[in-house]
């Protein structure tokens, strides 16, 4: 049996042609050579990765290995205890003299009359809302009241949980997108905006065996890395920014990263694929399931059967198309020159 490792991106460059395929990656006789498109979608895919790893920071979203909550040290920690203790998003139509009475072994407790507002900021920040959407979310909040704060009580008190949420945050400013990106923040924030953990250019591999293990592990067979994951509870989100055509949108690689993510994430079961066409502004969805697995990878079968043969025989044949013109191997019988 041969011993490879394959991805997405190879096993694709092998079904076009394996003769490229072997001089490139086998041999190494052709390095790739960008292009002004490849470059380009290369800044902006680390222009998002920035901007979403940013957004984590800034919202105090930090997360060990194991999942759990860690701040900046990578010390395990309750989110915002201080200021958004006990209080949950369902709350939000709740006035401030509901939530002034914390019931605790029996009896009512009477709280600060700014706590509840205070409090409600607090998680509004955590959950990585805005200035701007804090204070209107806040004066939103305060039309249940009777009688109502003042309009400069509510900027006051949402004022001094901003503080508190900055110097909570430490070292980490809130993100921005340089001027030539900021086409994408619109797309963008609706991604970060997905409740969950979340992994940008998340690096994922199996073994043969189906059993996760290091992106540069010996033992590893295939791999691929997913320019965005969010994972929350069962459910996960996987996210592939494209600047290219979405003409002829190739699904099959949001196939692979939910295997492997289904994998990876033992608890999620349902997960939401999609390519995000930053240039176009559109959106290519596919939906997969857990029961969805051995059918799944029965659709990268064929393709790997005959990869694996060419390894055993040593085979590589041309497949000349009319894209040769671009291909970097010129030694080949049917390379022609662009003109």
């Amino acid at each position: 049996m041969a011993d490879f490792t394959w991805s997405f991106s190879s096993l694709k460059e092998y079904i076009n042609c394996p003769k490229k395929y072997q001089e490139v990656r086998i041999l190494k006789n052709y390095s790739f050579i960008d292009t002004p498109q490849t470059i380009y979608g290369k800044e902006v895919h680390e222009a998002l990765e920035d901007y979403v790893n940013g957004h984590i920071k800034y919202s105090n979203k930090l997360y060990n290995k194991k999942g759990q909550e860690v701040n900046k040290y990578g010390q395990v920690r309750e989110p915002m205890e201080v200021i958004a203790k006990g209080i949950k998003s369902k709350t939000y139509d709740k006035t401030h003299e509901e939530l002034n009475l914390d019931k605790s072994k029996g009896e009512y407790k009477k709280l600060g009359r700014n706590d509840a507002c205070v409090r409600l900021c607090g998680l509004w920040y955590y959950e990585g809302f805005s200035d701007e959407e804090v204070l209107n979310k806040a004066l939103t909040w305060n039309q249940l009241n009777k009688p109502p704060y003042t309009t400069k009580e509510i900027e006051s008190i949402a004022a001094s949980v901003r503080k508190m949420h900055q110097k909570n945050l430490g070292d980490n400013p809130k993100p921005v997108l340089a001027k030539n990106y900021m086409r994408f923040k619109k797309m963008v924030d609706s991604l970060i905006a997905i409740p969950g953990i979340k992994y940008p250019e998340l690096k994922m591999a199996l073994t043969k065996k189906m059993e996760q293990c290091d992106f540069n592990d010996e033992k590893r067979w295939v791999r691929g890395i997913a320019d965005l994951v969010i994972v929350d509870n069962d459910e996960a989100y996987i996210i592939d920014y494209k600047t290219g055509s979405n003409k002829y949108p190739d699904t099959k690689q949001l196939r692979l990263m939910a295997l492997m993510c289904f994998v990876i994430f033992p608890e999620v079961n349902k997960i939401k694929a999609g390519l995000l066409f930053c240039m176009k502004n559109s959106f290519v969805q596919e939906s997969y399931t857990r029961e969805d697995i051995h059918k799944s990878w029965k659709k990268f079968q064929t393709p790997l059967d005959r990869l694996t043969m060419s390894y055993e025989k040593d085979q590589w044949m041309p497949n000349p198309t009319p894209l040769c013109g671009w291909c970097p191997v010129e030694t080949c019988e049917h390379h022609r020159p662009r003109r």
